[in-house]
């Protein structure tokens, strides 16, 4: 019997939802008695960021400035969750030959990042069981670990965000010597909240009394992801995706007009969750524009909205929470299963014992599953 240490999730699939458990097993093969240290169980979730950039440096033999491409790097623990399943990193005990199963339950903090790959950089969870020996060679097994999180917009928006809200923008045309008359847009948002599959209505008054036509006006919904690397030295990208683009038509000299662009923000977008992450951020705007011809400068309007997957909840009203949904629903079960018949070598650990080093509390949270990255797409930091 080759000596190895197993682990084995009782969730095949190895996605999870905040607030839920992850509950597995340790299989521990002997062939002989064994001292060790003990069997120990470690979650670790890491962000990581990456491109290739330039660097200024000074070479010392042609006593000069230059530059050369080098990797950019950030690297950071976000959090980590350790358990000892048997024995403890302070003390020295042993296993006799056979098979050792240790069966073990970590509860999933709510407020914490959702795994994120893209070609920038990573949010990526790592479990791994270590059979800890003195003096020799330790046993391990891991598994990548994707965590689903939905936003919850009664974490990070105020009850005052679902309330109508006023912008405008003015600007008096000149042409050479002589000043025409203002334009004026007013924009009307009807509450800066939004979640996937939502439409709101935005309308945009607009007061042309210049000499000058305006040639058109649009409506943007941004996201903009903020990426940060710390080696060789500090350095920050955004990249910026369109949600909603709209356009409607231009206004004449000395006219007005309203315009109701109604938005809709797809269902299937893709939303991050960068809770308790330095090296990654990601902001929303809409973008609304009076469009003048080129030698003007047009009017703009921005506004900064919460977008998330859990609405916030109404003033007075408890917060949403979806719950487990029904069997055939859109967001199905996660496929937790109940704990195995088996005779563990130790006790479950009870989820207070954990050692948590991060931020953050552990609460529950309704069952909202958005689309999972693909595992092929996943890639841990060395």
């Amino acid at each position: 019997m080759p000596q190895q240490c197993k682990l084995m999730l009782d969730n095949y699939t190895g996605q999870y939802l905040p607030g839920t458990a992850i509950q597995g097993r340790v299989l521990i093969c002997l062939d002989s008695e064994t001292s060790l240290r003990g069997v120990r169980l470690i979650l670790t979730c890491k962000e990581h960021t990456e491109w290739m950039g330039t660097e200024s440096y000074y070479d010392s033999e042609e006593r000069t400035q230059k530059s050369r491409d080098t990797q950019f790097t950030g690297d950071r623990d976000v959090f980590e969750i350790k358990q000892w399943l048997y024995g403890d990193q302070n003390a020295s005990t042993s296993l006799h030959a056979g098979q050792h199963m240790y069966p073990f339950q970590i509860i999933l903090q709510q407020n914490i990042p959702g795994t994120y790959h893209s070609e920038k950089g990573s949010v990526s969870y790592k479990l791994k069981a270590t059979l800890d020996r003195k003096m020799a060679f330790d046993y391990s097994d891991e598994f990548i670990i994707v965590i689903n999180s939905p936003i919850d917009l009664n974490f990070i928006a105020r009850p005052e965000d679902l309330q109508s809200t006023h912008y405008s923008d003015e600007k008096t045309v000149c042409c050479w010597c002589c000043a025409q008359g203002p334009i004026t847009m007013d924009v009307e948002l009807p509450k800066r909240t939004l979640i996937p599959g939502e439409q709101i209505d935005v309308t945009v008054y607009l007061s042309n009394l210049s000499n000058t036509n305006v040639e058109n006006v649009t409506l943007e919904l941004l996201q903009k992801l903020n990426f940060k690397v710390t080696n060789p030295e500090k350095d920050d990208k955004v990249e910026e995706n369109t949600f909603v683009s709209l356009r409607d038509v231009g206004l004449g000299a000395h006219g007005e007009n309203t315009y109701i662009f109604k938005v809709t923000l797809p269902p299937n977008v893709f939303l991050p969750n960068f809770t308790q992450c330095a090296l990654f951020s990601v902001n929303y705007e809409y973008k609304i524009v009076a469009h003048l011809p080129s030698m003007h400068h047009s009017l703009e309007v921005k506004i900064f909205p919460s977008l998330g997957h859990i609405p916030l909840a109404a003033s007075g009203q408890p917060p949403f929470s979806p719950g487990a949904p029904p069997e055939g629903e859109l967001y199905p079960s996660m496929g937790l299963v109940g704990e195995h018949d088996v005779q563990p070598s130790a006790p479950l650990l009870d989820p207070k014992e954990q050692q948590f080093s991060g931020p953050g509390q552990h609460t529950n949270q309704g069952n909202f599953e958005p689309p999972p990255p693909s595992y092929d797409s996943l890639k841990w930091p060395s």
